[in-house]
Formats: C-alpha cells, structure tokens, sequence
C-alpha cells in the first residue's frame, strides 16, 4: 500500500507541476491591468498553486498580497492571508508557526464579527491539533466550526470540517472514525452534478482506508466510482490517477492481466489527450507488469518514460524511473547497468532533498520575517499613544540588533578557527568586520544618543516626531544593511544556488520601480520604464528580482535631485536580453570602472549623503555570473551612469 501511495504522489506532482506553472504565467499576465485591491486576491491565487511543492514562493506571493492589504488597510483580506500562511504551514508541518497565524487571523474575524472567517479558522486549529496528536482539542476545535457553519447554513463548510475530521483521526490512526467522516462528506457530493477536485481526492481517501482495512472490494468500488464521475475533458488528470491506481490494486492481488489492461488504459488515454507525465506513468506501471515475462519489452518502455521525463524536466519521475531500470537490471544479472541507474536514482533523490530543504527553510524564514513585522508594527501602533512603550520598543529592536552583531560576530570566529587555511573564509570575515565596525556603528551611535535625548531632556510632540522619524531611518539602514550582508555572506559560504524559471521581467521591473517610487520621489527623480512586455529570461527569480532592486536603488542614490532614471531591455542574436539602468548622477571615474572590472567597488555616498557599502553590487556581479549572463558600464564623472547586464533569453 505505501508504494501505492508514493505512486500517486508522485503523479499528482508531475501532473500538477506543470498545470501550475501555466495557471501562474496567466496570473501574472493578468496583474499588469489590476488595481492593488484585484492584485491582493490574484497574489493569493498564486501562492495557493505554490502551496504544496514550493513553500518558499507561496509564502512570497501572500507576503506581497499582505503589504497591499495593510496599505489599504483591508482587514478582512489581512485574515484571508494569515489562514493561507497558517494552511502552508500546517502543510510542511510547521505547527507552531501556523497556529500564531491561525490566531491572529481569528482575532481579525472576531473583531470583524465574520463568521464564516471565524469558522474556518478554527477549522484550521482542529488541523493543527491533529497533527500534534492533540485528538481532545482538534475535535473541539472542529467542533466550534461546526456550530457556525450548521447556524449559517453553510453546507460548503459543513464539508470541509467532516473532511478535517476525517483527516485528525486518519492521523491518529482511527481508520474506523476516520471512515466515518469521509463518508458523511461524500455524502454532501452526491447531490452535485458538479464534481469539484476534492470529491475525487476524497474518493482516493476512501479507497485507501478500505486497503489499510484489508478490504480491497470496496476500495476498488470507489476508485471506479471516481473514475465513473470524472469522466469529463476537465477532469482527465484524476480520471487517468484513478485508473493507474486500480490496476496497482490488481497487480498486488496477482492479477496481472486485468492489472495490464487498467495501465494500457491510462496509457491510451494519456496519449490521447497529450498528457506526457501520465504516459510515463503508465509505461512505468506496464514495465513492472512485464519485467518478469518480457524484460526486454519492460526496458523499452522505462526507456520510452525516460524520454518523456528528461523532456519534461522532471527529476522525480526520472528518479523513479531509474530505480524502475535497476530492479530490471538486476533481474537480467547486468550489475554494471544496474549500479548505474542505481547511481543516478540517487543522485536525483539527493539534489532533490537538497532542494525541498532549502525551499522549506526558505519558507520558514519568510514565514517568520513577516510574522516578526506584523509584531513590530502592533508595537509602533502602542508607541504612538504612549512615550514609555515608544522608548522601550526603541530598545528591545535595539538590544535585537546587539544580539544579532553578536551572533555574527561568534559565527565568523567559528569560521576562523575551523577554515583558518582557506583564504576565501578569510576574506569574508575582513569584509563582514569592516561593514558592522563601520557602517552599523555610526547608525546605532546616532540611534543611542538619541534615546539619551528622549531620556533627559523635555520635547514636545512635534520634536518627538522628528526624533522618532529619525530613528525609523537609522533603524530601515541598519536592517536594509544587514539583510544585504546576510545574503552576501551566505552566498560566500554556502555557494549561489540557482533555481532557473521563465521570468516576466516587465512586471518584477514594475514592481521595483513601485518598491522605490518613495525613494526616487523625495528627491524628485524621474524613472522612465522602456522595458518591452514579452521581455521573458531564464533565470533565479530571487536573483534577478534582488538585481534589479539594488541597481534602481543605487541610481537613485547617485542621481542629483530633478534627474531622470531609465531602464530598458533589447533581446540580441546570442539568445542574450540586455538589459539597461541609466542614470544622470555622479558617474563614476575610470579608476573606479576598472575596479569594479577587476574586484569590488569600496563604500561611497550618494548624492544626499546615502552611504552605500558595495557588497550590493558584488552581489549582483555574482548572481549574474552563475545565471550564466554578463555586467558592465559606462560612465562619465558628472554626468552619470549605466549599468548593463545580460541574461539568458527566454
């Protein structure tokens, strides 16, 4: 049974995967003609179809949906985000995480007096519970739910709570109770004509509890039943799902010859309706079938399957493919061929947990820097009414700043003593000391006289303001600093990982232009876009993103007041789209130019003083060199500068 459940898993990834990444570039596409309200609920979309195998990238798009909703103050869409962040988390298993965003989402719909809101959040604490085996409190938990959906008569969440059951006692390993729920929510299906994705998943659900339970009739009576009902052009993916995974039930039973015909089905079908995934699917399935009989034939197909997956870029399925040709080949006695594709299945398993682990990670960082910003701001809310929570909050982001100097600093001694002979770990150190001694000490000097101001001496309000104005400046560098050391430092130590993708650069270049449209306007600068729409790369778009923030922030920097800003894009012969950040600022010396060439440009000041301290734009130089594109510029002292930068074209 678990190798039926990892067959599925892998299936619904590979078929989901790509159906998701075309549902994503129609998402984007449709962002560039919305307002910042339609924006909030198409960024949700987005990350709902992240949620499940990319954490990291669902938590990003909620995370741009939450700062439009608290700019337009839209309380009601702030608790729709905080649910989906606290549904991802509960997903990868971060239950403490969800359970903070679970909480404030029903305090907004509390204080909002929205039911439906309410209920759903306690839905999704009942979950939480489940997972920690909680089984007391999740059931009280769905229980609440309950009562609010039955009062308002909400038939859709009466559903969604038997199903939550259904999985807390699943969990548990009540497969009985478990039962139980399933099917009361079936139950609610079958007076719909339309059949949603999760009556199917439902179906599968069941059929798997009745396997668990031995009884394997009637889990064949529900998959045929889900394939009965999802005999629709919509609904091919699970049609397919459900008859590969009848003919695994068949094949387990010894039954090979109907387990043959279901997979020959699945494959016609697949073929049918151009479904590459599933078609490699289906041969793997018919290759177990016949390796016994027909070895030869068997590894024809898992040949056919490597194909289609090295086609459809997709190392889970060639891993599992490999793994497939080894089992063969170690049938026939061919060990060399066998410890080969042995290799290779391992190989792919690896980078493949590398990467659901730094995703993960990535997920969990994001998860909390938001949650750790909604915290701040609460505070500064209280700081306003009351000058002792102001003074005390100023000190604990301060003491917060301490605490993370010294971290870094006990880190890189770590460093020293463990790689004292290599001469790059060396080089990170020097650059870290000299940022923190020397850009972080003179914003904290200046943040700590001015508490001793506030302390001793009497202001009125408008000269509080000022103060704290100030204070959120040298605070914003600080953080602004940090985060940038923090990712430089990580990619000296760890190495750029690249993830590559088909970007829409026209909207990551609007959105940075928006980002920055503050900056650029206190000093009366104009940015002029020029970037074509259709301008598509392949590349990391954390990278790119992180590119050109930073090279629209320096121009604004560098740029004297009343100047003008362009960026543009033109796709060349090479397969190369060049893009350009032009400025009219300070320029740059020819000393500099071939510095930068050469190694890395040294702190310098903007316009208004800006102080910059260049790991930025040594970033940048490495982000662009391992996405296989190119850096550099022309400039002339006074009169300004432009950056240009390749990538690979789309």
């Amino acid at each position: 049974m678990f190798k039926i459940r990892s067959f599925v898993f892998l299936f619904l990834l590979a078929t989901g995967t790509a159906a998701a990444q075309q549902s994503v570039y129609n998402l984007h596409t449709r962002l560039k003609n919305e307002s910042d309200s339609q924006k909030i609920n198409t960024y949700l979309e987005i990350g709902k179809l992240y949620a499940a195998d990319q954490p990291d990238s669902a938590v990003h798009y909620c995370n741009l949906a939450m700062r439009l909703a608290e700019k337009l103050n839209d309380r009601h869409s702030e608790g729709v985000l905080l649910l989906e962040l606290g549904r991802i988390n509960i997903r990868h298993h971060h239950e403490e995480l969800a359970r903070r965003f679970i909480n404030e989402a029903l305090s907004i719909f509390r204080n909002l007096r929205e039911p439906e809101g309410i209920a759903q959040a306690y839905d999704e604490l009942g979950l939480v519970d489940g997972q920690q085996q909680n089984i007391n409190a999740a059931t009280k938990e769905m229980d609440r739910a309950m009562k609010f959906y039955v009062d308002s008569h909400d038939s859709e969440g009466v559903m969604n709570t038997y199903n939550g059951l259904g999985k807390v006692f699943e969990e548990k390993g009540d497969t009985e109770k478990a039962l139980t729920y399933y099917l009361r929510t079936l139950v609610q299906y079958e007076h719909r004509k339309q059949k949603p994705e999760a009556y199917f998943i439902l179906l599968d659900r069941i059929g798997h509890i009745y396997l668990k339970k031995g009884d394997r009739k009637m889990a064949l009576k529900y998959l045929e039943e889900g394939i009965r009902e999802s005999n629709i052009p919509s609904e091919r993916d699970t049609q397919i799902n459900l008859i590969t995974e009848e003919g695994k039930i068949y094949e387990q039973e010894g039954q090979k010859t109907k387990a043959l015909a279901y997979y020959k089905q699945a494959l016609a079908e697949a073929k049918k309706y151009n479904k590459p995934e599933e078609q490699a699917q289906a041969l793997i399935s018919i290759a177990g079938v016949l390796k016994k009989e027909n070895s030869g034939q068997s590894l024809n197909d898992l040949k056919s399957a490597l194909k289609i997956a090295n086609g459809l870029n997709e190392p889970r399925l060639e891993a599992a493919i490999y793994a497939a040709l080894a089992d063969v080949y170690r049938q026939e006695k061919d060990y060399k061929e066998a410890i080969a594709a042995l290799e290779e299945n391992h190989r792919l398993l690896d980078s493949l947990l590398g990467a659901d682990t730094t995703k993960d990670i990535s997920a969990i960082d994001s998860s909390y820097a938001l949650e750790s910003s909604r915290e701040k701001i609460g505070n500064l809310q209280q700081v306003s009414k009351e000058e002792k929570k102001e003074l005390d909050l100023s000190l604990v982001i301060l003491g917060m700043a301490v605490v993370a100097l010294v971290l870094f600093f006990l880190y890189l001694r770590k460093v020293k003593r463990l790689n004292k002979e290599l001469k790059a770990a060396n080089q990170v150190k020097d650059t870290l000391f000299s940022v923190i001694g020397h850009d972080l000490k003179g914003p904290a000097g200046s943040a700590a006289q001015l508490f001793a101001l506030m302390e001793t001496e009497d202001f009125t309000e408008e000269e509080l303001k000022l103060i704290i104005s100030d204070l959120r400046k040298q605070t914003e560098a600080s953080f602004e600093l940090l985060q940038t050391l923090f990712e430089w430092g990580r990619a000296q130590l760890q190495g750029i990982k690249v993830q590559p993708e088909t970007l829409d650069t026209k909207s990551i270049v609007n959105k940075n232009i928006n980002l920055l449209a503050r900056q650029a306007a206190l000093k009366n600068i104009s940015v002029v876009d020029h970037v074509p729409a259709g301008a598509g790369i392949i590349g990391d778009l954390n990278h790119f993103d992180f590119i050109v923030r930073n090279l629209l922030s320096n121009a604004i920097k560098f740029t004297y007041e009343n100047g003008t800003i362009e960026l543009s894009a033109e796709k060349k012969d090479a397969g190369k789209v060049v893009f350009m950040v032009k400025d009219t600022g300070t320029g740059i010396s020819a000393e500099q130019q071939q510095q930068f060439l050469t190694s890395d440009l040294q702190v310098s000041y903007g316009t208004k003083g800006e102080k910059g301290s260049g790991l930025g734009l040594n970033l940048i130089k490495e982000f662009i060199v391992a996405n296989n594109g190119s850096i550099w510029l022309e400039s002339e002292q006074g009169k300004g500068t432009t950056f240009y930068f390749s990538f690979p074209a789309a």
